[in-house]
């Protein structure tokens, strides 16, 4: 019963308002045509008051739009730190170092298998799928210079193997620091760890190189890979190459079908020949971007 008076009660206000406005707008109507002067005293106050009413309400809404503007920006940043923390933790350390087991390679003395010569200045790697121009991070002229913010002969194993790849394939001019300063500016970079995983396939595609990766990991693909023209990119845990995560080039094979590589923190074992059981055992563990071997080679 209330709630029938409740609803008859505000029905009933409701017409009277609607009344009001009708009889309302009649009569303004009326004063239109026959006293505009009065009119316009009546209509110009409440024309202002709804002029200022309305730029009130846009002023609101304009600051409420930037501040949600503000807001989105604040999570989306909030978001893309905490997507670089987790990608962070989820990579290994590549601090150049000593390798955690220090006997493992075959020294080659024979220079018809590999050798490492000088020509106009460059250091060479002879004997694999492709002479590789070589580069070692720790080089005077680089290794103090940046990589985002770490020094490449400390963290620049990804940039300086990159370089190795893309100046011996022919596709770019360039050397570990322009390398490391374009895999910066591309967001390859990893603060104090080294580089993402995606750094591969990005210099690829940056660089117009053809980047597969393995459907297995064994050492008869390996062999078959690197005996088609190809070399790799190999991303090595803890051994005989590094006591942290290294990236290093695979090059070649020799007769005997050990692998020959391009170690950007060692000349010495860039001479040696690798039995490739060894490095197919020494992959890292990590398997996101195509970790931890990709191939590289021109279109």
């Amino acid at each position: 019963m209330k709630k029938r008076k409740k609803h008859k009660f505000r029905n009933t206000l409701m017409i009277i308002i609607l009344l009001i406005l009708c009889v309302g707008g009649a009569e303004l109507a009326v004063c239109y045509w026959v006293d505009r002067p009065v009119f316009y005293k009546i209509v110009t106050p409440v024309r202002r008051q709804a002029v200022a009413a309305w730029n009130a309400s846009t002023a609101w809404l304009d600051d409420r739009r930037e501040q949600v503007a503000d807001k989105f920006a604040e999570i989306s940043e909030a978001i893309e730190e905490k997507r670089q923390e987790k990608e962070q933790a989820e990579i290994e350390s590549q601090e150049a170092g000593e390798p955690l087991l220090l006997e493992g390679g075959m020294t080659i003395n024979d220079p018809e298998v590999t050798e490492l010569v000088v020509r106009d200045g460059q250091e060479i790697l002879t004997g694999g799928a492709v002479s590789i121009a070589y580069f070692a991070q720790s080089d005077p002229a680089w290794k103090e210079q940046r990589y985002g913010s770490d020094p490449i002969g400390s963290y620049g194993c990804g940039p300086t193997a990159l370089a190795m790849a893309v100046k011996s394939f022919g596709t770019a001019d360039t050397d570990p620091a322009q390398m490391a300063q374009w895999c910066a500016a591309q967001g390859f970079w990893a603060v104090r760890s080294g580089s993402y995983h995606t750094i591969v396939r990005g210099v690829a595609k940056g660089y117009g190189l053809v980047c597969t990766t393995p459907s297995r990991l064994t050492a008869e693909e390996l062999r078959t890979q690197l005996s088609g023209g190809r070399i790799a990119v190999a991303l090595m845990k803890p051994g005989h190459f590094t006591s942290t995560g290294h990236f290093i080039l695979l090059r070649g094979i020799t007769l005997e079908g050990n692998i020959l590589v391009a170690d950007p923190n060692s000349r010495a074992r860039s001479l040696q020949a690798w039995d490739a059981q060894l490095i197919i055992d020494e992959l890292s563990g990590s398997r996101d971007s195509g970790a931890p071997l990709w191939f590289l080679s021109l279109p």
